[in-house]
């Protein structure tokens, strides 16, 4: 995930491996986000992602033989691949892919998103620091073979051995150890050269970008007619897929099945209208699509372990 160009020049020349952390801060239409951008090495970056918005336009890799590295820990993120490849990250899951195959933006479907990029310039990391990848047994040729030149996108999800690895790295997010995080990350590397080796690497789903954008259709359609009680077959037949394609790239998109998805949306909404308005109970369940109020307080209770009446007792006074 590069800002821009100056953020994704890893040459020798530019990159101080001394160099300290910076945080960069942005927004756009759709939201803001933060990266704290951690050099490790010449040819390497560590990225701490922070992100509250929908998208945002990234640098074009213009380097051939860079690998980027990414591991989510809260939300979804979608690795998109020109216009007809899209996989989608959930928690836990972990990716490494040619960064040049990528699409130039990065999208997150929940609308947020935490996680860590590592990006890596093969062809600029010196042959010093070569030598001691090399006797912690990590393979640069290999990865370059596996991943750059034969333009894969390979994902572990939720594996242990992994998750270990960037469980320390975010428990170090605070105060980042340049040394530490070069430790890291020459483990993760270590994973990669063996990479080819591993039976739980998954060559996942991939849905177009119609498929992509019907899905998004959909869960626009559901958050703005709350009160329209659609089947499943109605709403694909409105955004032009079959029922089927559409359960399955709504799944992968969001994380959740159509109906779950709308009823965690009213049910956030339930919260916003509980705290911020002094509307009865039956109004808001109305408002959000339920016909009984009894049948929202049930649903609510049983997300929130509490009953509207008692969430809104706890809202700050004045």
């Amino acid at each position: 995930m590069a800002m821009d160009e100056s953020l994704f020049d890893l040459s020798p020349e530019q990159t101080d491996s001394t160099a300290m952390p910076r945080t960069v801060v942005f927004s756009n239409e759709t939201g803001s986000g933060s990266m704290i951008i951690c050099p490790l090495f010449s040819g390497a970056e560590l990225y701490y992602n922070d992100m509250h918005l929908v998208s945002f336009d990234e640098a074009p890799v213009l380097a051939r033989n860079v690998i980027e590295i990414n591991h989510c820990r809260v939300g979804r993120y979608e690795c998109s691949f020109g216009e007809n490849s899209c996989c989608y990250l959930a928690a836990g899951d972990f990716a490494v892919c040619a960064a040049a195959r990528k699409k130039s933006s990065s999208c997150f479907p929940l609308r947020h998103y935490h996680g860590i990029t590592v990006l890596l310039d093969l062809d600029a990391v010196s042959p010093e620091m070569r030598k001691q990848m090399e006797w912690y047994g990590v393979d640069l040729d290999v990865i370059r073979r596996y991943i750059c030149t034969e333009n894969r996108c390979c994902i572990l999800r939720s594996e242990p051995t992994i998750a270990h690895i960037f469980s320390e790295l975010y428990t170090a997010h605070s105060v980042p150890d340049t040394g530490y995080l070069r430790l890291k990350v020459l483990e993760l590397l270590h994973i990669l050269s063996r990479l080819k080796d591993r039976d739980n690497v998954q060559q996942t789903d991939y849905f177009n970008q119609h498929q992509v954008e019907c899905a998004r259709r959909a869960a626009k359609l559901l958050t703005q007619k709350l009160t329209v009680h659609q089947t499943i077959e109605q709403l694909a037949q409105e955004v032009g897929l079959s029922a089927t394609a559409l359960k399955t790239c709504f799944k992968s998109v969001y994380g959740s099945s159509i109906y779950a998805y709308q009823k965690e949306y009213r049910l956030q909404l339930a919260q916003k209208l509980l705290t911020e308005t002094d509307s009865t109970i039956a109004e808001i369940a109305h408002q959000i699509g339920y016909e009984n109020p009894n049948k929202f307080s049930s649903a609510f209770r049983q997300s929130l372990g509490m009953t509207p009446t008692q969430y809104r007792k706890m809202r700050p006074i004045g």
